[in-house]
């Protein structure tokens, strides 16, 4: 099992409030959200919700490895942000060749405004 997909299908479920919500919510179906989370909560071997034909609720135990689980997913979005902003970020010296500095003037307006350095 694939617990960071079992935290996600988790987290999706518990914000949504139910698992046709959170399944949509993931583009998956409602059957492959249930399999995460059963394989989820025997890996943890721990009921994370409580569930009747009318309600889903968390557990205590849901409750605080929901708050666990979105710290990690957080931290993961962010940790691939900065590595994706590592790439797509221009670094280094930039040259400008221009006949009259209000070329230049006008390569580091535009190139600034694209970048979002000013």
């Amino acid at each position: 099992m694939d617990r960071l997909t079992g935290m996600t299908v988790f987290a999706s479920v518990a914000k949504a409030g139910s698992f046709v919500g959170g399944a949509r919510e993931l583009s998956i179906s409602r059957a492959m959200a249930t399999k995460h989370i059963a394989q989820l909560e025997n890996y943890l071997g721990a009921r994370l919700f409580n569930r009747t034909t009318r309600s889903l609720s968390l557990t205590d135990v849901g409750a605080a490895y929901l708050q666990r689980c979105k710290t990690v997913l957080a931290d993961i979005t962010e940790m691939e942000d900065s590595v994706t902003h590592l790439h797509t970020e221009p670094r280094g010296k930039l040259k400008i060749s221009a006949p009259t500095s209000d070329w230049c003037a006008l390569c580091c307006a535009c190139y600034c405004r694209v970048f979002s350095l000013a």
